[in-house]
Order: C-alpha cells, then sequence, then structure tokens
C-alpha cells in the first residue's frame, strides 16, 4: 500500500488529492491534483447531498471514506461547480436582489454575518430558567446583606429589592415556557436554523436556511460558546442551494373524489400554512439549503 492512511486522510482534507480509487485487494492508486495553499476548518457539512454531487461531477467518493477525506471531497465538488456558483458578499450588486435573480436549484457562495439559532436547545435551556433565576436571586441577597450596601439599607429597602427580583421571576413563568417548548420542538425538531446577512447596510437580504444538528462538527452549544450565536469574521463562507419553488400563491385543493383523502389534503394545507407563517422566510428573505460552512484558516 502507497502510503499510510492518516497521511492520505490529512493529505486529502488539505486538497492535495483530488480523486482515488480502489484496487482489488485493499490497494489505494491516487490520482495527484495541483497544491493547494488554502486550508480550511469546517463546522458543517451535508454529506448525502454533496456525495450526489461528487457522483454527478465523476469524483469519487466512496461510503467508507473519514471526515477529512469528505471535506477534500467537498473542496472538490466546490472547485468543480465554478461559475455555476453565484457569488454573495458585500461586494454583491444589491440591485440585483429580486426574487427573479435567485433560481431554484442555484449553487450560492455566501459571505457575511452567519448567525446560528437553535430554537430547541433555546428552549430547554429556558425550562430551568426560573429554578436559576431564583438561585441567583436568593446568592444576589445574601451578598447584599454582608455589603456595605446592604448594611447601609433598611430593612424595608432590602425587602423591596427582594419582591422586584420575585416580580420578575413571576413574569418569565407566566410565559409558560415549558408549552412554548413543547411547540418550537414540534416546529423545528433537531434542525438549527442558519441565517445569512451579507451587507449591514442591506439589512434585509438575507439568506435563510435549516441544517440537521448531526452535520455540524461541534454541537450548535458549543459553537455558541465559541462564537456566540453570531460568526461575523472574515474568511467564513456558507456553500448553499436557493430554494425557490414559486408557491407564493395560495393552494387551492386537488379532489381525487375520495372524501377521507380529500379531508386529510385540506388539513395538510392548514398545517402547510401554518408552518409557513412561523418558519418559511418571506422576500427579501431568500430559503436555501446550507451544504457545507467552513472559515479560511492559516
Amino acid at each position: 500500500m502507497w502510503g499510510s492512511e492518516e497521511r492520505y486522510s490529512a493529505d486529502f482534507a488539505l486538497g492535495r488529492i483530488a480523486k482515488w480509487r480502489r484496487i482489488v485487494g485493499g490497494v489505494m492508486v491516487f490520482c495527484m491534483a495541483d497544491q493547494s495553499t488554502e486550508l480550511r476548518e469546517y463546522v458543517y457539512l451535508d454529506w448525502g447531498r454533496m456525495r450526489s454531487l461528487a457522483a454527478q461531477l465523476g469524483i469519487d467518493a466512496g461510503a467508507e471514506i473519514h471526515s477529512a477525506e469528505r471535506e477534500g471531497v467537498f473542496a472538490e465538488v466546490e472547485k468543480q461547480l465554478g461559475a455555476r456558483v453565484m457569488r454573495v458578499d458585500s461586494g454583491f450588486d444589491f440591485a440585483k436582489w429580486t426574487v427573479q435573480n435567485f433560481r431554484d436549484g442555484e449553487f450560492v457562495s455566501a459571505s457575511g454575518a452567519i448567525r446560528l439559532m437553535d430554537y430547541t436547545f433555546l428552549a430547554q435551556a429556558l425550562s430551568g430558567l426560573p429554578a436559576v433565576l431564583r438561585k441567583m436571586s436568593k446568592l444576589e441577597m445574601d451578598a447584599l446583606r454582608s455589603s456595605e450596601e446592604g448594611r447601609r439599607m433598611s430593612k424595608t429597602a432590602i425587602q423591596q429589592r427582594s419582591q422586584e427580583n420575585q416580580v420578575a421571576i413571576q413574569k418569565v413563568e407566566e410565559f409558560k415556557i415549558e408549552e412554548l417548548g413543547t411547540v418550537v420542538r414540534n416546529l423545528y425538531g433537531d434542525v438549527v436554523r442558519i441565517k445569512i446577512r451579507p451587507s449591514a447596510e442591506h439589512a434585509g437580504a438575507v439568506l435563510i436556511g435549516s441544517g440537521y444538528v448531526g452535520n455540524f462538527s461541534d454541537t450548535p452549544a458549543v459553537l455558541s460558546q465559541k462564537y456566540g450565536i453570531e460568526i461575523n469574521a472574515p474568511g467564513w463562507v456558507v456553500l448553499a442551494q436557493i430554494n425557490a419553488s414559486g408557491g407564493g400563491e395560495a393552494l387551492a385543493p386537488i379532489p381525487v373524489g375520495n372524501r377521507m383523502e380529500d379531508s386529510f389534503e385540506q388539513l395538510a394545507m392548514l398545517m402547510n400554512n401554518a408552518f409557513k407563517v412561523a418558519s418559511a422566510p418571506a422576500f427579501p428573505g431568500v430559503s436555501v439549503t446550507p451544504l457545507g460552512i467552513y472559515r479560511k484558516v492559516g
């Protein structure tokens, strides 16, 4: 066998190996590509979709390959897509940000402020918020009573401060967070909303998509701890596909004559309208399917 598996994986991730194939007996034969100086760190990769694109472009992407090799396949797919990819960043001509200019299935490479919203994780965190606030209020009041400020305050003033904290906690509990969490989990499930704003001067021009939690290299909670909910730094790129179904008009029933099925269709149409209200972007927001998120390093 030529080279070790570890060396091969590292080289593939750096973009030094474009294609490979397996020979009977487990021996691998590599086809070397031009040296690449661009290093990347991937935080999201939709391997299923990328593997399909790779197959259509003639790029070998076998089933038994590791994450570093998948990143190499991604880089090669992106390279071969070439002029098919529309570049959207702060230099984009926003006069062309029109419904007609975003075609269904078109590839887009976007940079700018990237916001990752894991609403399910947020709902879980909020469910424990009242208990956390009560504990923090107790710690605050204990610290206040033993401080110089507390010694100067009257007993009535300290009681008023404690009552203000209790009122704030009560308002949080009135939000019925458990019920809200159930709604959020049903609507968003195991997906993270991904929003890209290419230019702060055109705040309404936003690309909006959903990514499965399992496609992230880190959990969204870890990414949030690293970067906050928004990543706004040079070198970050989102490769995605436009979703433009053209379904802006109201849906009309397509009856089949079976009363039960026609009733189910009516119910499905009502649910579709509810989902559109809850999560479907409206122009100038543009719906996308994220394929990968990475930053250029080094």
